[in-house]
């Protein structure tokens, strides 16, 4: 006998920020905090592009094909 059982499954957390990727400081000047950009800022096409990147990194992550992806080619 097969027992199921329902879970619920909170969503990822959505970033208010963007972190700016720079060069890091010198050892002797201490951490660096590091810059921010508010989504609010980003263009579509940007905001796109990170998504479609974290979309792909879950996915393989995961070690899954990416649904809208199976078969195609």
């Amino acid at each position: 006998m097969e027992i199921l059982f329902k879970i619920n499954i909170k969503p990822f957390q959505v970033p208010n920020f963007v972190i700016v990727d720079g060069k890091p400081g010198l050892k002797l000047s201490g951490f660096k905090e590091s810059s921010s950009i508010p989504l609010a800022e980003l263009d579509p096409e940007q905001l796109s592009v990170l998504c479609d990147e974290f979309r792909s990194a879950v996915f393989a992550k995961a070690g899954k094909e990416e649904p809208r992806t199976c078969g195609a080619g």
